[in-house]
């Protein structure tokens, strides 16, 4: 039988190519909405987790006056709320510092808290806002849960603010905190246990949940 030498070439490139255009097409860059598409996925997910984990009735959030994060605190609302019969939510969108001490006043009677800072606005804003928060918090020495969004905690805005405010430090090594994180490789999202010990945070994981295929193929392409 003879080879077709053209045909062999041909054939090698195809098969070498494949992998790296089915790459190009998992790297697709997200569309607006597909990012909205995510929060709202993934916001329902940590909410159901919130509503069977925490053991609190009353939720509530704050979060950073974006498209991105307003979609994300609609998506936590509603799953806390299905997940807690006897639930009830709260929300405060904030655009800059002057918005926060109302948020938080509003917040005072709220068994748990969620923080989302993230989004589209650049890092530095969000720790700005964020710092504000936990300022106003520790004023009013809150001692519901505290919980700080996944995107929140990566980009350490809460570790970055407590390692140059010492009000804040202290406010936060004694306050119940929970730290959400993803595991893409496992499909799984895990609910820790944050600690501030010192100037060392401890995370300790309480709880995870399954993340679905179309959600994790989202977040790998973002």
């Amino acid at each position: 039988m003879r080879y077709s030498l053209r045909g062999l070439t041909a054939t090698a490139a195809i098969a070498l190519l494949a992998p790296v255009a089915a790459q190009a097409q998992d790297k697709k860059p997200l569309t607006f909405g597909e990012l909205q598409t995510i929060r709202v996925m993934a916001g329902g997910m940590v909410g159901e987790a919130l509503g069977q984990a925490l053991g609190k009735n009353m939720l509530g959030i704050i979060a950073n006056r974006s498209a991105i994060c307003s979609t994300l605190s609609g998506g936590v609302g509603s799953g806390f709320l299905r997940t807690n019969a006897k639930g009830a939510i709260t929300m405060e969108s904030i655009r800059e510092a002057v918005d926060v001490t109302a948020a938080v006043e509003r917040m005072l009677p709220a068994d748990a808290l969620y923080l989302a800072f993230g989004g589209e606005w650049k890092k530095e804003d969000n720790v700005a806002l964020l710092e504000k928060t936990l300022e106003e918090l520790a004023v009013n020495q809150y001692k519901g849960t505290i919980v700080f969004h996944v995107t929140t905690w990566a980009q350490k805005q809460p570790q970055e603010i407590a390692a140059r405010n010492p009000r804040v430090a202290a406010y936060l090594r004694q306050a119940d905190i929970r730290v959400g994180t993803l595991n893409l490789d496992a499909k799984k999202a895990v609910l820790n246990k944050a600690t501030l010990e010192g100037d060392q945070w401890k995370l300790t994981p309480i709880g995870e949940v399954p993340m679905r295929d179309d959600l994790v193929a989202l977040f790998r392409r973002a």
